[in-house]
């Protein structure tokens, strides 16, 4: 298992910059059913810059129509996150 480091200050750094207006380089999926999922892997990201491709059960966003369920899915999301924490 390869441990990253995960950098808080940044993560916290982003959502602060990106809170209120939109960041031009991720979709804006409001209009699908809400943004709130596409944000928080936003910040997660930012605090650790590493995504994970495996195709079924990783999370990662390259654009809009080429991302896993995890990056814009609440259960997808939680699912994600449990399982890294599991292995």
């Amino acid at each position: 298992m390869v441990t990253i480091p995960y950098g808080r200050r940044d993560a916290v750094a982003y959502a602060h910059q990106w809170a209120f207006k939109r960041n031009p380089a991720f979709y804006d999926y409001e209009h699908l059913g809400g943004d709130c999922t596409n944000f928080a892997s936003q910040c997660l990201y930012a605090g650790c810059h590493v995504m994970n491709v495996t195709p079924v059960w990783g999370w990662y966003y390259t654009d809009a129509n080429r991302k896993a369920p995890a990056w814009t899915g609440v259960g997808f999301f939680a699912q994600f996150l449990l399982r890294a924490e599991a292995t």
